[in-house]
């Protein structure tokens, strides 16, 4: 099969996907931190993560830093199946920012290159539109550019969004897979959380999620406090529901 390049400043036309009707539907944050390659490296110019996944007709992959949200849009459900990287995606701009799909049949479309806009986080969406699913290996790489004295922003230029719910969702997701390492176990964020006043610059953020591994769930409740001035989750913490000694979720 040749390779082919996605590349992310030409992005090819999206393919019609099932019918509303006929589509399942799922509102997931299915999440695992990715593994490192033998020539892991921080500080490397050249960075990568070989993405394995299975696909069946529509899910869309986010990947920050180490961990890579796999979110299934329509069809079975999609999941990741080892991926690798050499570093993690920097949390600062990156340059020549590329997708190379090397193994699947479908089509990769609407990759987003990570910017402040969106928290430095690159994303892809893979269509495969035939019946059953397949396996995908795509390559995400980028160049961290030399270390250089940082621009003022432009006047009109856009400032980083800090996302509140985003970065409370990502601080529970980060200690459930710490308490959980040793298992295939991730969150899945369901109902959109609720968010209260507590006083000046603080927010209360409460929601829900299941906690899944391979042979149980789990309902969890959340809750974070953030800061909106200094742009900060200040507290965070969760609850597995409900508690037994047979459970292996934490």
């Amino acid at each position: 099969m040749n390779r082919k390049w996605t590349l992310a400043l030409a992005v090819g036309a999206l393919v019609a996907g099932a019918t509303p009707a006929m589509a399942q539907r799922y509102v997931d944050e299915y999440t695992v931190r990715l593994a490192r390659s033998p020539d892991w490296n921080v500080a490397a110019a050249d960075g990568f993560c070989r993405l394995r996944l299975y696909v069946d007709d529509r899910a869309r992959i986010e990947l920050r830093g180490d961990q890579v949200v796999v979110r299934t849009e329509s069809g079975r459900r999609s999941f990741d199946q080892g991926s690798v990287c050499n570093q993690p995606l920097p949390l600062h701009r990156v340059d020549d920012f590329r997708v190379t799909t090397e193994r699947g049949r479908g089509a990769v479309v609407d990759v987003s290159v990570p910017a402040p806009r969106n928290g430095f986080t690159g994303a892809l969406t893979i269509h495969d539109p035939q019946n059953d699913g397949d396996e995908y290996d795509v390559v995400v790489a980028w160049r961290n550019p030399a270390v250089r004295p940082v621009e003022p922003l432009a006047a009109a230029g856009p400032l980083p969004v800090f996302d509140e719910i985003r970065a409370c969702q990502d601080r529970v997701r980060g200690d459930f897979i710490a308490r959980n390492s040793d298992t295939d176990a991730y969150l899945e964020f369901t109902s959109p959380p609720v968010r209260d006043a507590m006083g000046p610059n603080r927010d209360r953020i409460r929601g829900e999620a299941w906690a899944r591994n391979r042979v149980e769930a789990r309902p969890v409740t959340y809750e974070c406090v953030v800061n909106e001035r200094t742009n900060r989750v200040v507290t965070a913490n969760y609850e597995v529901r409900p508690r037994s000694r047979y459970s292996s979720l934490y």
